[in-house]
């Protein structure tokens, strides 16, 4: 009688699962998907030693502080490495390894050529005539 219950019990439960597909990956709920970073840049780095902090800029203007000591509000990443040019981020372990870089462009105490208010700067002798050569 026991053996009877269980196997209806068995088939009513392999009767109603759903076969898989088998060309579709398995679903990982330990490996969340990571945020898109598509179009994000590296602002800044500041900092010296093992004490630098990075901010990185979302397409939408938010920021995100980075930091080695803080944890990350994007989902999936981890703090890779951070050097006072560049900061990389990579995936958690047991996720399919994705690695990103950000690097600064321009070089040290490079400053931009426009204000705040996207205005080029009036430079020194600018719009001064030059006196015309004696002959």
């Amino acid at each position: 009688m026991r053996a009877r219950w269980l196997c209806v019990t068995l088939a009513t439960f392999s009767l109603s699962a759903a076969p898989r597909d088998p060309f579709q990956p398995l679903a990982s709920p330990a490996c969340p998907p990571p945020d898109t970073l598509t179009h994000w840049r590296l602002q800044g780095v500041l900092g010296r030693g093992a004490s630098l902090r990075a901010w990185l800029v979302a397409p939408q203007g938010a920021r995100v502080a980075v930091a080695s000591a803080t944890p990350l509000p994007l989902v999936g990443w981890q703090l890779g490495a951070i050097t006072p040019r560049s900061l990389t981020l990579t995936t958690g372990r047991g996720c399919a390894p994705q690695r990103i870089t950000f690097s600064l462009k321009g070089g040290t105490c490079v400053q931009d050529d426009t204000s705040a208010d996207g205005v080029r700067p009036a430079r020194a002798g600018a719009g001064q005539q030059q006196p015309a050569a004696q002959p």
